[in-house]
């Protein structure tokens, strides 16, 4: 089943990288066979690579089960996805791996879609369309727009009241 024009697919289930969605819209960024196995060979290396950072994630976060009986929802109940996750320094640290990790795979799709730009035998539509699908899905690209709500916060105004320049 192709989801109709227009709809967003699923994440790969395979590999569930961001690459995964580079792959999975061969067509329609009208990959040549050699690009299509060289992003392959990227989404597996960034699966695996991030497979083993999420088994150690699992171990070190943990559902937060200080706050009285384990079958009762923290005080405030908030019940949302992670939000009973005690995270610590260790933690952070592995999540910034997982991200330098997809942004590294990231870079190497990007090179190889820029590459083919370059050298005349696609047109820059690829790396665009390319750009614009992540981009869509939230996911921060080489060389594009940030997704929505990871804006940097804005400049702390000095003491004599003129903000600080950027």
């Amino acid at each position: 089943m192709s989801p109709a024009e227009g709809e967003l697919p699923p994440l790969p289930p395979a590999s569930g990288t961001a690459v995964g969605y580079l792959v999975d819209s061969a067509k329609q960024l009208d990959l040549r066979a050699e690009q299509l196995d060289k992003l392959k060979q990227i989404d597996a290396s960034l699966a695996a690579r991030n497979d083993v950072i999420d088994t150690q994630l699992r171990t070190i976060e943990r559902p937060d089960e200080e706050h009285g009986e384990k079958d009762k929802p923290p005080p405030r109940h908030n019940n949302a996805p992670g939000a009973q996750i005690k995270t610590t320094p260790d933690a952070a640290k592995l999540h910034a791996a997982k991200k330098a990790n997809d942004k590294d795979a990231l870079d190497k799709a990007f090179a190889l879609l820029d590459r083919a730009v370059a050298s005349g035998l696609q047109d820059v539509e690829q790396a665009e369309k390319a750009r614009r699908l992540l981009d869509e899905r939230g996911i921060s690209t080489p060389g594009g727009a940030k997704p929505i709500g990871n804006e940097p916060p804005p400049p702390k105004p000095s003491e004599d009241g003129v903000p600080l320049e950027p």
